[in-house]
């Protein structure tokens, strides 16, 4: 397909690796449909699913999938031809594609223009930007004004660009930095057409806010069925997927700290030798215990975790959860009726996807006979029945080999996430 395009910035290492990056890059907004068309083709040809996708002008789509038997992610920032602040295009696009160079066969933005552009995004971002940002841009500025005054003059008034001008001819000020970003702000800010732009976009973050783009999964299994072995196998691509943005805790959100450590004792670091070594408490130190921990899940969620799925394409995996305390309420040192702990249960964040490791009893009770045969059995019994009651809670047999177990696992939490677009 004949697609006008760029990448804009990380592309040393293409074809062959992002380098850990994302890929920024630029479509001619004609080449839309014909640019999604071919990416969900080459999705279709490398086991490939979108399982993050949001925004208007400039769409991030993280994509994770299975090549053969390795895991793959990555994320695409597409300027679908607009480099925004806001709703504004801050650069002349027609300008930029046609100073684009040729890098290992693919086309990129030449470099001067990138350094322009990022000291550009960064002022209007954030009012000020690091001295690397404006020395970079200065010396491409001055390479190139003659070339740069007359497109900007399509998107900016003259006195900005004398402004402009008139900062990189001095050393690096950030006061005036700032002073320039409010112009350029208010320029780009003016007109109807924007207001009503910035109005759109808001209801579209407000969109957001109901429909986080984030995502997070509960991994539960007894000691020996593969869970912690599969969540590292399947994490850097899930991390490179959503660029860094994968985030690991064990059992709760852990806003606050456990008991232990309120009365002063070390977290214990490494595997759990013995999780049923502590007698549990009484009745009302269990119910204590409950409500202790079920506040870190309700609190911890909405002030920790769903401030992050809603602002940026994240992933949050919980190395077990709040369904343990009724799978295996010894770890927790916790003696309670079932019901009860099932009633608490009720207002505790859901999970969007539960992942249930188990295997034979026996298989499980060789790897690692930590716990009795007859309690692993119980266990595994009771996840199984737990499984099968709800709806985003899925099997995955670890009796397998890991890399057969880790496909499943893999393959399922990209199914899951994918389902939402």
């Amino acid at each position: 397909m004949n697609i006008k395009y760029c990448v804009l910035r990380n592309y040393e290492q293409l074809p062959v690796s992002l380098g850990g990056s994302d890929l920024d890059i630029l479509i001619d907004i004609k080449d839309k449909e014909k640019f999604y068309k071919l990416l969900n083709n080459i999705l279709d040809q490398n086991h490939g699913k979108i399982i993050i996708q949001y925004g208007k002008l400039t769409p991030r789509i993280c994509i994770a999938g299975i090549n053969g038997s390795v895991p793959y992610g990555l994320q695409l920032d597409v300027h679908e031809g607009i480099l925004p602040y806001k709703t504004s295009n801050m650069f002349p696009i027609k300008f930029l594609f046609s100073r684009k160079q040729i890098y290992n066969n693919i086309f990129v933005v030449k470099k001067d223009d990138a350094n322009l552009i990022a000291f550009l995004k960064e002022i209007f971002n954030n009012g000020i930007c690091k001295k690397e940002y404006f020395e970079n841009a200065k010396e491409s500025w001055n390479k190139n004004k003659f070339f740069y005054k007359e497109p900007l003059k399509d998107i900016y008034n003259d006195e900005f660009i004398k402004n402009l001008d008139a900062i990189f001819e001095n050393a690096y000020d950030q006061n005036e930095i700032s002073k320039l970003a409010k112009e350029g702000r208010s320029l780009l800010t003016q007109g109807f057409n924007i207001k009503l732009n910035n109005f759109k976009s808001k209801i579209s973050r407000l969109y957001r806010f109901l429909n986080p783009p984030g995502f997070t999964i509960a991994m539960l299994g007894t000691d020996g069925s593969g869970k912690t072995t599969i969540i590292k196998a399947i994490s850097p691509a899930l991390n490179e997927a959503v660029h860094n943005a994968l985030y690991y805790e064990h059992m709760r959100p852990n806003l606050i700290p456990n008991i232990a450590q309120l009365f002063g004792k070390n977290r214990q670091e490494g595997p759990v030798t013995n999780p049923h070594g502590s007698k549990p408490s009484g009745s009302l130190g269990s119910l204590l215990r409950l409500f202790y921990y079920s506040f870190d899940y309700i609190f911890g969620y909405w002030f920790k975790v769903y401030p992050v799925i809603v602002k940026k394409s994240s992933i949050w995996i919980f190395d077990r959860y709040y369904y343990d305390y009724f799978f295996d309420p010894k770890r927790a040192r916790i003696s309670l009726p079932e019901w009860v702990i099932k009633i608490v249960g009720i207002v505790i964040p859901k999970p969007n996807l539960i992942l249930c490791f188990g295997a034979d009893p026996k298989v499980i009770f060789d790897r690692k006979p930590e716990l009795s045969l007859e309690e692993i059995n119980r266990q595994i019994n009771k996840l199984k029945k737990f499984c099968d009651a709800n709806a985003n809670a899925f099997w995955i047999d670890t009796g397998n080999s890991i890399d057969i177990s880790t496909k499943e696992a893999f393959n399922k939490i990209i199914e899951k996430m994918n389902e939402r677009y």
